[in-house]
């Protein structure tokens, strides 16, 4: 039986995991591919693509009319701006669409000690549960759960990676686990799902992980790849997570960045996948991954930015 997904509608075409996502969902022949963008955005996209703009308030019934006919919303906008999606739930609800893809792309966030660490992780709970809320209308939902990625993670200083500066840092001992998926099968796993594997992600968190690693792992990795030794300083999580969590209730929009951040390194919030969960990443044909491959990518990724 063919997939019922043919006409998919991007949000947040040009971000971090976006321009990935849209990269194999042009590449996918059986999908008629639109990207919504904002009209004040500069950021450019291809000429061959079809684009719905929209105001930068994303107007309600704006939206009900970029979605109408569309049978899959995926939606890549910052992490930071997730609570904006309960407007494009009820949007896709009013625009009769299939399937809702909502910007996740993380740990567990139906983790309640993830829920409680920061606003993010919260959010994007709360986002599942409407969603779920909404399973009655005849909307779908998928989200996907990848971990962390490393390319990312390097450029912007993340997992304890300050690459440029050879140091690296550790929250306690570094022996937290945690899941890690490229880019790029992230963003296979998402195309694969809708076209391979629909009804068994239907209404539910499609977890992949390449591997697990901890941060000690990660650093003799770096070390070993790029064949130089770095510098280590020590966090201690409990101190951190209380000082940052008063920054962040200050309005200190750091902090929540350092939260995040928290909750992927330690493995105490749901960022070790493989620990509790289905990982589908053989169940979506992805390619594997070593550490060692990635790490070098990385490398190679942060010398050329």
């Amino acid at each position: 039986m063919a997939s019922p997904f043919k006409n998919v509608l991007i949000v947040g075409a040009t971000g971090s995991i976006g321009r990935y996502v849209l990269k194999a969902l042009l590449q996918e022949p059986t999908f008629n591919v639109t990207a919504l963008q904002r009209s004040s955005s500069k950021s450019v996209l291809p000429s061959n693509l079809k684009v719905a703009t929209i105001s930068e308030s994303y107007p309600f019934d704006d939206l009900v009319s970029a979605f109408t006919g569309q049978d899959a919303i995926v939606n890549c906008m910052t992490s930071l701006a997730v609570g904006d999606q309960l407007r494009f739930v009820d949007a896709a609800v009013a625009a009769k669409v299939r399937r809702y893809i909502p910007s996740e792309y993380g740990l567990n966030n139906n983790n309640p000690d993830a829920r409680a660490l920061n606003a993010v992780f919260r959010e994007k709970g709360q986002i599942q549960d409407y969603l779920r809320s909404q399973e009655s209308t005849g909307l779908e939902w998928m989200a996907i759960g990848c971990g962390m990625w490393l390319k990312w993670s390097a450029l912007h200083e993340f997992l304890g990676m300050h690459v440029k500066e050879k140091k690296f840092v550790f929250w306690d001992d570094g022996e937290g686990w945690f899941s890690t998926t490229t880019e790029e099968n992230t963003a296979l796993g998402l195309v694969r799902s809708l076209t391979k594997r629909w009804e068994e992600t239907k209404n539910r968190v499609v977890y992949l992980s390449d591997f697990a690693v901890t941060q000690k792992q990660l650093l003799e990795a770096l070390e070993r790849v790029g064949g130089e030794k770095y510098t280590t300083e020590t966090v201690d999580s409990a101190q951190l997570i209380k000082e940052k969590q008063a920054a962040a209730a200050a309005g200190d929009g750091a902090a929540v960045y350092s939260l995040i951040e928290t909750g992927f390194v330690t493995g105490k919030f749901g960022g070790h996948l493989e620990e509790k969960e289905e990982i589908m990443n053989a169940a979506l044909g992805l390619p594997p991954h070593t550490l060692d491959e990635v790490v070098k990518a990385t490398l190679d990724t942060v010398r050329n930015s």
